[in-house]
């Protein structure tokens, strides 16, 4: 399940991973008010910069922050899921 749900994530090419994408969180926000979800639309629930700061930190570490080689894993299931 996990393979499944980095497929969702990886490659992070905006701001790395973690980093919300403005426009996607607008729609979010604007289908959830249309639907009932939420009654208003947020004020000030966007924000990157602790995301930003993270995302910072691991690339001075060294770390791949947008899995610009990042490959879902092949997994083969048995007879029974094992």
């Amino acid at each position: 399940m996990m393979n499944e749900i980095n497929k969702l994530t990886w490659p992070s090419a905006a701001g790395g991973v973690g980093v919300m994408n403005q426009a996607a969180y607008s729609q979010t926000a604007k289908i959830s008010k249309q639907f009932g979800v939420i009654k208003n639309t947020p004020s000030g629930a966007y924000r990157t910069d602790l995301a930003a700061k993270a995302v910072a930190t691991l690339k001075k570490a060294g770390v791949d922050v947008n899995g610009k080689n990042w490959k879902a894993a092949n997994i083969k299931l048995t007879a029974g899921g094992k």
